[in-house]
Protein backbone atom coordinates (compact mmCIF):
# COMPACT_ATOMS: atom_id res chain seq x y z
CA UNK A 1 0.00 0.00 0.00
CA UNK A 2 1.30 3.43 -0.89
CA UNK A 3 1.29 6.10 1.79
CA UNK A 4 1.44 9.82 1.13
CA UNK A 5 2.02 11.04 4.68
CA UNK A 6 5.73 10.66 5.54
CA UNK A 7 6.64 9.03 8.83
CA UNK A 8 9.69 11.25 9.09
CA UNK A 9 7.72 14.42 9.83
CA UNK A 10 4.34 13.75 11.42
CA UNK A 11 4.74 16.99 13.39
CA UNK A 12 4.15 18.96 10.19
CA UNK A 13 0.59 17.64 10.04
CA UNK A 14 -0.19 17.56 13.75
CA UNK A 15 0.94 21.14 14.30
CA UNK A 16 -0.52 22.72 11.15
CA UNK A 17 -3.25 24.54 13.12
CA UNK A 18 -3.18 26.14 16.57
CA UNK A 19 -6.22 24.21 17.81
CA UNK A 20 -4.88 20.94 16.45
CA UNK A 21 -1.43 21.68 17.86
CA UNK A 22 -2.82 22.20 21.35
CA UNK A 23 -4.59 18.84 21.26
CA UNK A 24 -1.59 17.06 19.73
CA UNK A 25 0.76 18.55 22.31
CA UNK A 26 -1.45 17.31 25.12
CA UNK A 27 -1.74 13.85 23.58
CA UNK A 28 2.00 13.46 22.98
CA UNK A 29 3.18 15.06 26.23
CA UNK A 30 1.20 12.52 28.25
CA UNK A 31 2.99 9.58 26.66
CA UNK A 32 5.95 7.71 28.16
CA UNK A 33 9.24 9.56 27.67
CA UNK A 34 10.69 6.83 25.44
CA UNK A 35 11.39 8.53 22.07
CA UNK A 36 10.51 5.43 20.07
CA UNK A 37 7.11 5.23 21.77
CA UNK A 38 6.41 8.88 21.00
CA UNK A 39 7.60 8.51 17.41
CA UNK A 40 5.19 5.61 16.83
CA UNK A 41 2.28 7.50 18.38
CA UNK A 42 2.98 10.65 16.34
CA UNK A 43 3.26 8.65 13.13
CA UNK A 44 0.07 6.76 13.89
CA UNK A 45 -1.87 9.94 14.58
CA UNK A 46 -0.50 11.58 11.43
CA UNK A 47 -1.49 8.57 9.28
CA UNK A 48 -3.80 6.18 11.17
CA UNK A 49 -4.09 3.90 8.13
CA UNK A 50 -0.41 2.91 8.41
CA UNK A 51 0.11 -0.84 9.09
CA UNK A 52 1.73 -1.69 12.40
CA UNK A 53 4.76 -3.30 10.73
CA UNK A 54 5.44 -0.11 8.76
CA UNK A 55 5.20 1.95 11.95
CA UNK A 56 7.66 -0.36 13.69
CA UNK A 57 10.13 -0.27 10.82
CA UNK A 58 9.97 3.51 10.34
CA UNK A 59 10.39 4.19 14.06
CA UNK A 60 13.03 1.54 14.73
CA UNK A 61 11.03 -0.30 17.38
CA UNK A 62 9.71 -3.81 17.87
CA UNK A 63 6.17 -4.67 16.86
CA UNK A 64 5.39 -5.22 20.55
CA UNK A 65 6.06 -1.51 21.14
CA UNK A 66 3.53 -0.58 18.49
CA UNK A 67 0.95 -2.74 20.29
CA UNK A 68 1.75 -0.87 23.51
CA UNK A 69 1.29 2.44 21.70
CA UNK A 70 -2.03 1.24 20.34
CA UNK A 71 -3.22 0.32 23.84
CA UNK A 72 -2.19 3.76 25.07
CA UNK A 73 -4.02 5.47 22.17
CA UNK A 74 -7.14 3.44 22.82
CA UNK A 75 -7.27 4.31 26.52
CA UNK A 76 -5.78 7.82 26.66
CA UNK A 77 -8.43 10.55 27.12
CA UNK A 78 -6.04 13.05 25.55
CA UNK A 79 -5.64 10.96 22.40
CA UNK A 80 -9.37 10.39 22.20
CA UNK A 81 -10.01 14.13 22.50
CA UNK A 82 -7.63 14.71 19.61
CA UNK A 83 -8.97 12.08 17.21
CA UNK A 84 -12.57 13.01 17.96
CA UNK A 85 -12.10 16.74 17.49
CA UNK A 86 -13.10 18.99 14.61
CA UNK A 87 -9.41 19.93 14.30
CA UNK A 88 -8.23 16.42 13.46
CA UNK A 89 -8.11 15.81 9.68
CA UNK A 90 -8.53 12.04 10.08
CA UNK A 91 -11.55 12.12 12.39
CA UNK A 92 -13.91 10.40 9.94
CA UNK A 93 -11.18 7.92 9.02
CA UNK A 94 -10.61 7.13 12.70
CA UNK A 95 -14.36 6.74 13.18
CA UNK A 96 -14.62 4.37 10.24
CA UNK A 97 -11.75 2.30 11.65
CA UNK A 98 -13.44 2.15 15.04
CA UNK A 99 -16.72 1.01 13.49
CA UNK A 100 -14.97 -1.58 11.31
CA UNK A 101 -13.07 -3.08 14.24
CA UNK A 102 -16.34 -3.32 16.20
CA UNK A 103 -18.08 -4.98 13.24
CA UNK A 104 -15.27 -7.49 12.73
CA UNK A 105 -15.25 -8.30 16.43
CA UNK A 106 -18.97 -9.04 16.22
CA UNK A 107 -18.42 -11.07 13.06
CA UNK A 108 -14.83 -12.39 13.01
CA UNK A 109 -15.64 -14.40 9.90
CA UNK A 110 -15.57 -11.19 7.84
CA UNK A 111 -11.80 -10.56 7.78
CA UNK A 112 -11.09 -14.28 7.59
CA UNK A 113 -13.29 -14.62 4.52
CA UNK A 114 -11.84 -11.52 2.89
CA UNK A 115 -8.34 -12.89 3.28
CA UNK A 116 -9.44 -16.29 1.95
CA UNK A 117 -11.37 -14.67 -0.95
CA UNK A 118 -14.55 -16.33 0.23
CA UNK A 119 -18.02 -14.76 -0.16
CA UNK A 120 -19.14 -12.43 2.62
CA UNK A 121 -21.38 -9.38 2.97
CA UNK A 122 -20.50 -6.47 5.23
CA UNK A 123 -23.07 -4.99 7.58
CA UNK A 124 -23.66 -1.94 5.35
CA UNK A 125 -25.15 -1.96 1.85
CA UNK A 126 -26.16 0.97 -0.34
CA UNK A 127 -29.20 0.55 -2.57
CA UNK A 128 -30.67 2.77 -5.29
CA UNK A 129 -34.40 1.93 -5.41
CA UNK A 130 -35.19 4.73 -7.85
CA UNK A 131 -36.91 5.05 -11.19
CA UNK A 132 -33.62 6.11 -12.70
CA UNK A 133 -34.56 9.77 -12.73
CA UNK A 134 -34.73 12.92 -10.60
CA UNK A 135 -36.57 16.25 -10.91
CA UNK A 136 -33.40 18.05 -9.84
CA UNK A 137 -30.30 18.73 -11.95
CA UNK A 138 -27.71 19.42 -9.24
CA UNK A 139 -24.47 20.60 -10.83
CA UNK A 140 -22.19 18.43 -8.68
CA UNK A 141 -24.40 15.32 -8.66
CA UNK A 142 -22.87 12.11 -9.97
CA UNK A 143 -26.12 11.59 -11.85
CA UNK A 144 -26.67 15.12 -13.19
CA UNK A 145 -25.81 14.46 -16.84
CA UNK A 146 -28.96 13.16 -18.53
CA UNK A 147 -27.85 13.34 -22.14
CA UNK A 148 -24.44 11.70 -22.58
CA UNK A 149 -23.65 9.78 -19.38
CA UNK A 150 -26.94 7.98 -18.73
CA UNK A 151 -28.08 4.46 -17.92
CA UNK A 152 -29.02 4.02 -21.59
CA UNK A 153 -25.79 5.37 -23.11
CA UNK A 154 -23.76 3.24 -20.67
CA UNK A 155 -25.95 0.20 -21.54
CA UNK A 156 -26.94 -0.33 -17.92
CA UNK A 157 -30.69 -0.49 -18.59
CA UNK A 158 -30.86 -3.65 -20.73
CA UNK A 159 -32.79 -5.74 -18.19
CA UNK A 160 -35.07 -2.95 -16.98
CA UNK A 161 -35.41 -1.28 -13.62
CA UNK A 162 -35.56 -3.27 -10.42
CA UNK A 163 -39.22 -3.83 -9.53
CA UNK A 164 -40.74 -3.70 -6.08
CA UNK A 165 -40.77 -7.51 -6.11
CA UNK A 166 -37.07 -7.53 -6.95
CA UNK A 167 -36.22 -5.14 -4.12
CA UNK A 168 -38.34 -7.00 -1.55
CA UNK A 169 -36.60 -10.26 -2.46
CA UNK A 170 -33.17 -8.64 -2.26
CA UNK A 171 -33.96 -7.18 1.18
CA UNK A 172 -34.65 -10.68 2.45
CA UNK A 173 -31.36 -11.93 1.01
CA UNK A 174 -29.46 -9.01 2.52
CA UNK A 175 -31.00 -9.76 5.91
CA UNK A 176 -30.05 -13.43 5.62
CA UNK A 177 -26.52 -12.40 4.59
CA UNK A 178 -25.89 -10.42 7.76
CA UNK A 179 -26.48 -6.87 6.48
CA UNK A 180 -27.71 -4.55 9.24
CA UNK A 181 -27.63 -1.09 7.67
CA UNK A 182 -29.16 0.16 4.40
CA UNK A 183 -28.15 3.42 2.75
CA UNK A 184 -30.96 4.49 0.37
CA UNK A 185 -29.40 6.94 -2.06
CA UNK A 186 -28.16 7.60 -5.58
CA UNK A 187 -29.30 6.65 -9.04
CA UNK A 188 -31.66 9.61 -9.15
CA UNK A 189 -34.19 10.44 -6.43
CA UNK A 190 -35.56 7.42 -4.57
CA UNK A 191 -38.56 9.32 -3.19
CA UNK A 192 -40.10 9.61 -6.67
CA UNK A 193 -40.45 5.82 -6.82
CA UNK A 194 -44.08 4.96 -5.92
CA UNK A 195 -42.86 1.58 -4.64
CA UNK A 196 -40.51 3.13 -2.08
CA UNK A 197 -42.98 3.10 0.85
CA UNK A 198 -43.36 -0.68 0.54
CA UNK A 199 -39.58 -1.09 0.26
CA UNK A 200 -38.89 1.07 3.33
CA UNK A 201 -41.63 -0.64 5.33
CA UNK A 202 -40.20 -4.08 4.53
CA UNK A 203 -36.73 -2.88 5.50
CA UNK A 204 -38.09 -1.60 8.81
CA UNK A 205 -39.99 -4.83 9.43
CA UNK A 206 -36.78 -6.82 8.87
CA UNK A 207 -34.98 -4.68 11.46
CA UNK A 208 -32.58 -2.82 9.19
CA UNK A 209 -31.08 0.48 10.26
CA UNK A 210 -32.22 2.64 7.34
CA UNK A 211 -30.54 5.86 6.20
CA UNK A 212 -32.11 7.89 3.39
CA UNK A 213 -30.35 10.61 1.37
CA UNK A 214 -32.83 12.80 -0.50
CA UNK A 215 -33.64 16.24 -1.86
CA UNK A 216 -36.79 16.08 0.27
CA UNK A 217 -38.88 17.72 -2.44
CA UNK A 218 -41.20 14.77 -3.13
CA UNK A 219 -42.42 14.28 0.45
CA UNK A 220 -46.12 14.79 1.16
CA UNK A 221 -46.98 14.94 4.89
CA UNK A 222 -49.47 12.25 5.77
CA UNK A 223 -48.76 10.10 2.71
CA UNK A 224 -47.64 6.46 2.79
CA UNK A 225 -44.13 7.62 1.91
CA UNK A 226 -44.14 10.13 4.77
CA UNK A 227 -45.22 7.46 7.26
CA UNK A 228 -42.55 5.08 5.95
CA UNK A 229 -39.86 7.76 6.31
CA UNK A 230 -40.82 8.18 9.95
CA UNK A 231 -39.77 4.53 10.45
CA UNK A 232 -36.24 5.20 9.18
CA UNK A 233 -33.26 5.98 11.39
CA UNK A 234 -31.61 8.89 9.57
CA UNK A 235 -32.80 11.25 6.84
CA UNK A 236 -30.27 13.57 5.22
CA UNK A 237 -31.57 16.36 3.01
CA UNK A 238 -29.38 17.73 0.21
CA UNK A 239 -29.63 21.49 0.67
CA UNK A 240 -26.73 23.31 -0.92
CA UNK A 241 -27.76 26.88 -0.15
CA UNK A 242 -29.97 28.68 2.37
CA UNK A 243 -30.79 31.24 -0.31
CA UNK A 244 -33.63 30.33 -2.74
CA UNK A 245 -31.89 31.87 -5.76
CA UNK A 246 -28.60 30.04 -5.20
CA UNK A 247 -30.50 26.88 -4.26
CA UNK A 248 -32.30 26.92 -7.63
CA UNK A 249 -29.05 27.66 -9.45
CA UNK A 250 -27.25 24.68 -7.89
CA UNK A 251 -30.20 22.27 -8.06
CA UNK A 252 -31.48 23.31 -11.49
CA UNK A 253 -34.96 23.90 -10.07
CA UNK A 254 -37.30 26.61 -11.35
CA UNK A 255 -38.24 29.47 -9.01
CA UNK A 256 -41.94 28.69 -9.46
CA UNK A 257 -41.32 25.33 -7.76
CA UNK A 258 -40.42 27.17 -4.52
CA UNK A 259 -38.23 24.16 -3.87
CA UNK A 260 -36.28 25.37 -0.84
CA UNK A 261 -39.48 26.54 0.85
CA UNK A 262 -41.15 23.21 0.19
CA UNK A 263 -38.23 21.15 1.44
CA UNK A 264 -37.96 23.28 4.58
CA UNK A 265 -41.67 22.77 5.20
CA UNK A 266 -41.29 19.00 4.83
CA UNK A 267 -38.44 18.98 7.34
CA UNK A 268 -40.54 20.98 9.79
CA UNK A 269 -43.39 18.47 9.46
CA UNK A 270 -41.10 15.50 10.05
CA UNK A 271 -39.57 17.18 13.09
CA UNK A 272 -43.04 17.76 14.46
CA UNK A 273 -44.29 14.22 13.87
CA UNK A 274 -41.24 12.11 14.67
CA UNK A 275 -40.77 10.20 17.90
CA UNK A 276 -37.33 8.89 18.81
CA UNK A 277 -36.72 8.44 15.08
CA UNK A 278 -35.65 9.56 12.59
CA UNK A 279 -32.65 11.82 13.11
CA UNK A 280 -32.77 14.62 10.52
CA UNK A 281 -29.82 16.39 8.96
CA UNK A 282 -28.71 18.54 6.06
CA UNK A 283 -25.88 17.86 3.63
CA UNK A 284 -24.19 20.80 1.87
CA UNK A 285 -21.60 20.35 -0.86
CA UNK A 286 -19.34 23.42 -1.09
CA UNK A 287 -18.75 24.55 -4.68
CA UNK A 288 -18.22 27.75 -6.70
CA UNK A 289 -21.90 28.76 -6.55
CA UNK A 290 -22.21 28.64 -2.75
CA UNK A 291 -18.65 28.92 -1.42
CA UNK A 292 -19.50 32.13 0.45
CA UNK A 293 -22.56 30.68 2.24
CA UNK A 294 -21.04 28.24 4.72
CA UNK A 295 -21.77 30.34 7.81
CA UNK A 296 -25.21 31.21 6.43
CA UNK A 297 -25.93 27.50 6.06
CA UNK A 298 -24.99 26.92 9.69
CA UNK A 299 -27.49 29.61 10.68
CA UNK A 300 -30.10 28.09 8.37
CA UNK A 301 -29.65 24.63 9.92
CA UNK A 302 -30.17 26.14 13.38
CA UNK A 303 -33.31 27.96 12.26
CA UNK A 304 -34.79 24.84 10.64
CA UNK A 305 -34.01 22.80 13.75
CA UNK A 306 -32.28 19.76 12.25
CA UNK A 307 -29.99 17.56 14.30
CA UNK A 308 -26.83 17.93 12.23
CA UNK A 309 -25.24 19.63 9.24
CA UNK A 310 -22.75 17.76 7.04
CA UNK A 311 -20.33 20.07 5.24
CA UNK A 312 -18.51 18.42 2.36
CA UNK A 313 -16.56 19.46 -0.71
CA UNK A 314 -17.34 18.51 -4.29
CA UNK A 315 -15.77 15.16 -3.61
CA UNK A 316 -15.17 13.91 -7.13
CA UNK A 317 -14.55 17.28 -8.79
CA UNK A 318 -17.68 17.25 -10.94
CA UNK A 319 -17.90 21.04 -10.75
CA UNK A 320 -15.00 23.35 -11.42
CA UNK A 321 -12.63 23.76 -8.52
CA UNK A 322 -12.57 26.81 -6.31
CA UNK A 323 -9.95 29.42 -7.20
CA UNK A 324 -7.45 30.70 -4.63
CA UNK A 325 -9.54 33.67 -3.37
CA UNK A 326 -12.64 31.48 -3.06
CA UNK A 327 -10.65 28.84 -1.20
CA UNK A 328 -9.47 31.50 1.26
CA UNK A 329 -13.08 32.53 1.86
CA UNK A 330 -14.11 28.93 2.44
CA UNK A 331 -11.21 28.35 4.83
CA UNK A 332 -12.11 31.42 6.89
CA UNK A 333 -15.75 30.34 7.08
CA UNK A 334 -14.87 26.78 8.05
CA UNK A 335 -12.71 28.06 10.86
CA UNK A 336 -15.50 30.37 12.02
CA UNK A 337 -18.08 27.57 11.91
CA UNK A 338 -15.72 25.24 13.76
CA UNK A 339 -15.34 27.83 16.51
CA UNK A 340 -19.09 28.21 17.04
CA UNK A 341 -20.38 27.31 20.50
CA UNK A 342 -23.80 27.02 22.02
CA UNK A 343 -25.71 25.86 18.95
CA UNK A 344 -28.02 22.86 18.99
CA UNK A 345 -26.99 21.62 15.54
CA UNK A 346 -23.95 19.35 15.33
CA UNK A 347 -21.77 20.58 12.48
CA UNK A 348 -19.75 17.84 10.85
CA UNK A 349 -16.83 18.75 8.58
CA UNK A 350 -15.50 16.18 6.14
CA UNK A 351 -11.83 15.28 6.61
CA UNK A 352 -10.82 17.11 3.43
CA UNK A 353 -12.49 20.28 4.70
CA UNK A 354 -10.74 19.93 8.07
CA UNK A 355 -7.45 19.72 6.18
CA UNK A 356 -8.41 22.86 4.24
CA UNK A 357 -9.31 24.67 7.45
CA UNK A 358 -5.95 23.65 8.92
CA UNK A 359 -4.08 24.89 5.86
CA UNK A 360 -2.69 21.68 4.40
CA UNK A 361 -3.47 19.27 1.58
CA UNK A 362 -5.90 16.41 2.25
CA UNK A 363 -4.88 12.76 2.46
CA UNK A 364 -5.51 11.24 -0.98
CA UNK A 365 -3.38 8.11 -0.93
CA UNK A 366 -4.66 5.16 -2.94
CA UNK A 367 -4.15 1.48 -2.28
CA UNK A 368 -3.23 -1.50 -4.43
CA UNK A 369 -6.72 -3.04 -4.45
CA UNK A 370 -10.26 -1.71 -4.05
CA UNK A 371 -11.93 -3.25 -1.00
CA UNK A 372 -15.22 -1.35 -1.32
CA UNK A 373 -17.37 -4.45 -1.82
CA UNK A 374 -16.39 -5.53 1.69
CA UNK A 375 -17.52 -2.37 3.47
CA UNK A 376 -20.16 -0.57 1.33
CA UNK A 377 -21.14 -2.33 -1.88
CA UNK A 378 -24.01 -0.89 -3.89
CA UNK A 379 -26.98 -2.19 -5.85
CA UNK A 380 -27.96 0.19 -8.62
CA UNK A 381 -31.39 1.06 -9.97
CA UNK A 382 -31.12 -1.57 -12.72
CA UNK A 383 -29.81 -4.28 -10.39
CA UNK A 384 -26.07 -4.04 -10.94
CA UNK A 385 -23.98 -4.99 -7.91
CA UNK A 386 -20.89 -2.76 -7.77
CA UNK A 387 -18.05 -2.26 -5.27
CA UNK A 388 -19.19 1.29 -4.41
CA UNK A 389 -21.83 3.93 -5.09
CA UNK A 390 -19.62 5.71 -7.64
CA UNK A 391 -19.57 2.69 -9.95
CA UNK A 392 -23.35 2.28 -9.71
CA UNK A 393 -23.86 5.76 -11.22
CA UNK A 394 -23.90 6.21 -15.02
CA UNK A 395 -21.26 8.95 -14.89
CA UNK A 396 -18.58 6.58 -13.54
CA UNK A 397 -19.93 3.12 -14.36
CA UNK A 398 -17.55 0.71 -16.10
CA UNK A 399 -18.07 -2.93 -16.98
CA UNK A 400 -14.81 -4.06 -15.39
CA UNK A 401 -16.15 -3.08 -11.97
CA UNK A 402 -19.59 -4.68 -12.32
CA UNK A 403 -19.83 -7.71 -10.02
CA UNK A 404 -23.11 -9.02 -11.47
CA UNK A 405 -26.84 -8.38 -11.76
CA UNK A 406 -29.17 -9.17 -8.89
CA UNK A 407 -32.26 -8.69 -11.05
CA UNK A 408 -33.44 -12.23 -11.67
CA UNK A 409 -30.56 -13.79 -9.73
CA UNK A 410 -29.77 -14.51 -6.10
CA UNK A 411 -27.60 -11.83 -4.55
CA UNK A 412 -25.63 -14.33 -2.48
CA UNK A 413 -24.87 -16.38 -5.60
CA UNK A 414 -23.42 -13.28 -7.27
CA UNK A 415 -21.36 -12.52 -4.19
CA UNK A 416 -20.06 -16.09 -4.23
CA UNK A 417 -19.07 -16.07 -7.89
CA UNK A 418 -17.40 -12.64 -7.72
CA UNK A 419 -15.59 -12.99 -4.40
CA UNK A 420 -12.34 -14.19 -5.94
CA UNK A 421 -12.17 -11.35 -8.47
CA UNK A 422 -9.52 -8.75 -7.81
CA UNK A 423 -10.50 -5.12 -8.42
CA UNK A 424 -7.63 -2.68 -8.72
CA UNK A 425 -7.85 0.65 -6.93
CA UNK A 426 -7.27 2.49 -10.18
CA UNK A 427 -10.48 4.41 -10.83
CA UNK A 428 -9.96 7.87 -12.27
CA UNK A 429 -12.15 9.20 -9.44
CA UNK A 430 -12.69 7.85 -5.93
CA UNK A 431 -14.89 9.17 -3.15
CA UNK A 432 -13.10 10.20 0.07
CA UNK A 433 -15.19 7.66 1.97
CA UNK A 434 -13.97 4.91 -0.36
CA UNK A 435 -10.34 6.02 -0.08
CA UNK A 436 -10.77 5.99 3.70
CA UNK A 437 -12.36 2.55 3.69
CA UNK A 438 -9.76 1.07 1.36
CA UNK A 439 -6.86 2.39 3.44
CA UNK A 440 -8.30 1.20 6.75
CA UNK A 441 -9.33 -2.26 5.52
CA UNK A 442 -5.85 -2.79 4.06
CA UNK A 443 -4.27 -1.70 7.36
CA UNK A 444 -6.46 -3.95 9.52
CA UNK A 445 -5.92 -6.98 7.29
CA UNK A 446 -2.16 -6.39 7.22
CA UNK A 447 -2.11 -6.15 11.01
CA UNK A 448 -4.08 -9.39 11.39
CA UNK A 449 -1.60 -11.14 9.11
CA UNK A 450 1.25 -9.71 11.21
CA UNK A 451 -0.21 -11.32 14.34
CA UNK A 452 -2.11 -8.39 15.89
CA UNK A 453 -5.57 -9.09 17.24
CA UNK A 454 -8.49 -6.78 16.60
CA UNK A 455 -8.44 -6.08 20.34
CA UNK A 456 -4.90 -4.72 19.90
CA UNK A 457 -6.02 -1.96 17.54
CA UNK A 458 -6.03 1.67 18.77
CA UNK A 459 -9.55 2.26 17.44
CA UNK A 460 -12.25 1.80 20.02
Amino acid sequence: MSLSTPHTDPVQLLYSDAGLAALATEALDLTPVDPGFRAVLASHLAAPHTPATALAAASGVALATVVEVYQHARTSPAVQRLVGSAFYPHRLRYGFATATVAEWQRRPEIPNRILAREPILAETMEIHPTRGTCPYRCKMCLWSDQSELTYATKQLDTDGLMTATDWLRVLGELHDGGVRRLIVSGGGEALTNPDLPAILDRAADLGFEVHVYTTGFSIRPGSALYIALLRCHRLRFSIHSPDPVTYDDVAGTHPRMRALERVSSNIAALLEDRGELPALGIGMVIQPDNYHQVEDMAEFAESVGVDWLDLRKDEVDVTDGLDAPQTSVVRAQLRAVRARTGGKVRIDLGDELVALANGHLPERARTSECMGRWFRPTIGAFGHLTPCDLKAEPRFAATGYDLGKVKGARLLDIVATSSSRRIDDDCAQCMPSSRTGNAIVHKLLADLQAGLRLADQPFG
